[in-house]
C-alpha cells in the first residue's frame, strides 16, 4: 500500500512527530509512506514550514530512514503552494534540496478585487471569479513544470456542482500528459465537510472528491495517478486510500505511481492492498 501525501506538526496545522507518523503508517499496513509537509511560502507563514525549519525537516525524515529501515520505505517530499508569479520563490527552493516527490496544490486564490480567497472558504467557492481564477491558475501549475503531481485538483467539488468543475477541467486534460504531471487521488475527501449552497449548511458524510466523473477523462488522456491520505495526523495515515480504491478501480483504474528522487514507480492497482503482516503497535 501507498501512501504520497502527509503532514506533520511541521505544518503548524498538523499534529505528530515524523516518528509518529511513520509508526501509524508502519500499523496501518502501508509500505511506502512520503511525507510532505506545506513548504515554505510567502502567504500564510502560520500554516506550514519556515525556510528556516527545512534542514531540520529533512534531517528527521532521514534519521526515520535509519530507524525503520527494512520495515517501510519513507520518501521526503513538499506540498508547494501554487500561484501565479511564485515560480521562482518555488524553484529556488527545489533548487535547494534532493527530495523524492513534489507536489503543487492551489489552497489561495486572489480574485480580480485583489482579495484572497481559500480553497477552504466553502461558501465561496461558487463564486464564478473564484472559479475562472482557480482553473488559470490551475493551468499555469500544470504547465510551469515545477511539479510531479497536483495536490487535490478537484477539491472545488466541496462547494461546486460536479458538473462544473468536470466542464472546467476538459482544456486542461490534455496538459497533464503533456508536462508529465500526476493527478491526485485524494483520499481526504471521504472525510471532509461539503457546502450546500441551498440551506447554507456543510454537510458530512459525503464523497467530496475525487471526480468520479472526471476520472475516465483523465484514463483516457493517459494520465498518470498517485494517491494519498493527506493526514494532517498520525490516525489519518491511509485513512480511506482502500475505500477510494475499491470504488475507482471498477471505474477504470488500474494504475497509481508514486516518486521517488523524482521519477515516477508505477504500481498495478490490484497489488494496493495494505499489508496485514505490518498491523501490529509499534514497540
Amino acid at each position: 500500500m501507498i501512501d504520497s501525501h502527509s503532514h506533520t506538526m511541521y505544518s503548524k496545522h498538523a499534529e505528530g512527530t515524523v516518528d509518529d507518523l511513520v509508526c501509524a503508517a508502519i500499523s496501518a499496513g502501508i509500505e511506502v509512506l512520503t511525507i510532505t509537509d506545506h513548504a515554505p511560502f510567502p502567504v500564510d507563514s502560520d500554516n506550514r514550514l519556515l525556510e528556516t525549519e527545512l534542514d531540520r525537516y529533512f534531517e528527521d525524515i532521514e534519521q526515520a530512514r535509519q530507524n525503520f529501515r527494512g520495515r517501510i520505505q519513507i520518501l521526503s517530499g513538499l506540498e508547494f503552494d501554487y500561484m501565479p508569479g511564485t515560480d521562482e520563490y518555488n524553484r529556488n527552493l527545489q533548487s535547494r534540496y534532493d527530495i523524492d516527490f513534489a507536489i503543487g496544490s492551489i489552497h489561495y486564490v486572489r480574485l480580480s478585487t485583489g482579495e484572497l480567497v481559500r480553497v477552504w472558504d466553502l461558501p465561496r467557492l461558487a463564486d464564478p471569479d473564484f472559479v475562472d481564477h482557480y482553473f488559470d491558475n490551475m493551468e499555469g501549475l500544470l504547465s510551469c513544470g515545477l511539479f510531479d503531481a497536483v495536490g487535490h485538483a478537484d477539491t472545488l467539488l466541496r462547494g461546486v456542482q460536479a458538473n462544473v468543475v468536470d466542464q472546467r477541467f476538459e482544456r486542461l486534460l490534455p496538459l497533464f500528459r503533456e508536462y508529465d504531471i500526476s493527478f491526485e487521488l485524494n483520499a481526504s475527501g471521504l472525510r471532509k465537510s461539503s457546502f450546500d449552497p441551498c440551506s447554507g449548511a456543510k454537510i458530512a458524510g459525503l464523497w467530496s472528491y475525487p471526480s468520479l466523473g472526471l476520472l475516465p477523462k483523465l484514463i483516457s488522456h493517459h494520465t498518470s495517478f498517485t494517491i494519498g491520505a493527506d493526514a494532517h495526523t498520525p490516525r489519518d495515515v491511509g485513512a480511506g486510500i482502500q475505500e477510494m480504491l475499491n470504488v475507482l478501480q471498477p471505474a477504470g483504474l488500474h494504475t497509481v505511481s508514486y516518486y521517488e528522487r523524482r521519477r515516477r514507480v508505477d504500481v498495478p492497482v490490484n497489488r494496493l492492498r495494505p499489508d496485514a503482516s505490518t498491523r501490529k503497535p509499534i514497540a
